[in-house]
């Protein structure tokens, strides 16, 4: 049995969507509330955001990017991706 809110079910389906359009997006949590979420013109809970968006690490749709000043960002995990060390 699925335990997502509807709330978080339609959080991620947004952020999804976002990546869609916008590929090459990576962004911390604040910054996906801010920006990734604006197209929907609502407000959403921070705590739901940050379940939607850890349900789709969780799912391997999401990846977490650890920076170097210690703070965290997301991207879509289908995007290849190039960090230098």
């Amino acid at each position: 049995m699925d335990k997502r809110s509807p709330l978080v079910a339609e959080i991620e389906e947004i952020i999804r969507c976002y990546l869609q359009a916008h590929p090459q997006a990576e962004d911390t949590e604040r910054g996906i509330c801010e920006w990734w979420l604006r197209e929907a013109r609502r407000s959403y809970p921070v705590g739901d955001v940050r379940e939607a968006i850890h349900a789709l690490v969780a799912a391997g749709e999401l990846v977490q990017l650890l920076m170097p000043d210690g703070h965290c960002t997301y991207a879509s995990s289908h995007t290849p991706r190039s960090r230098n060390p």
